[in-house]
């Protein structure tokens, strides 16, 4: 379940991060504001950025997560599993 917080967390910070760099053209429109967009630039590409990491952890932690589930179902099913026994007699075969 920690994963979907990680999830959630990257989408945020890839919302914002996009927000900021939308705020960086708008300032860039303006010619007062060249020095304030430049260093907001930077701001909203590592916020970006630490979105997308976020969200690949989280998918990464959901993919192993299934993995480890899918191995324990699949170990539990051949411990189940018993081989056929064979019979305990030998059975002989008269020829005619």
């Amino acid at each position: 379940m920690r994963y979907w917080i990680h999830e959630i967390a990257g989408w945020l910070l890839l919302a914002i991060g996009i927000y900021l760099l939308y705020a960086c053209y708008s300032w860039l429109l303006d010619p007062y504001h060249i020095l304030e967009a430049g260093a907001l630039t930077v701001i909203g590409i590592i916020v970006f950025r630490g979105g997308l990491h976020l969200i690949k952890v989280a998918m990464a932690a959901r993919v192993c997560l299934q993995a480890q589930e899918q191995a324990a179902a699949s170990e539990r099913a051949k411990t189940l599993a018993r081989p056929a026994r064979a019979s305990a007699r030998p059975t002989l075969q008269t020829r005619l």
